[in-house]
């Protein structure tokens, strides 16, 4: 029990602040850029199934899901933690794999000196993407 008697010097002691209430779990809402891209992913495959090889679209299209989906996990896991790092090594691969890919098929079209100097831009470009994600990492 409390002592209802005012202390010595006069003065009645604060009273302990407020608890502050819980805050609520924020709601899962996907933004719009990620929808939309889903969205028009989703028309792409409808109007590439009809007419391309099926297996290239079936690549590609199930590729860009995952690495939508990589990179979300990469945005919303903390900094310097292990779900983030391993997110972004599933990026890398993901974009790595695409730039092989869509390498590969274009080079189908083109002429030999072409699509040798096509494939050291692709290789180019997955080694600046493994420098900035891996080597360089936020620096």
């Amino acid at each position: 029990m409390s002592n209802p008697t005012p202390p010595a010097n006069g003065h009645r002691p604060d009273p302990a602040p407020p608890v502050p209430a819980p805050a609520p779990e924020p709601a899962v809402r996907v933004p719009w850029a990620y929808a939309a891209a889903l969205v028009s992913l989703a028309a792409n495959l409808v109007l590439c199934v009809r007419r391309d090889d099926r297996a290239f679209v079936a690549f590609a299209q199930l590729n860009l899901l995952l690495l939508f989906w990589c990179a979300r996990r990469f945005d919303a896991a903390p900094h310097g933690s292990a779900a983030r790092g391993r997110a972004r090594l599933a990026v890398w691969l993901l974009t790595a794999s695409l730039t092989a890919g869509f390498t590969w098929r274009m080079c189908a079209l083109l002429p030999a000196p072409v699509a040798a100097a096509a494939w050291v831009l692709a290789a180019a470009t997955v080694g600046v993407g493994f420098y900035l994600l891996f080597v360089r990492d936020g620096k």
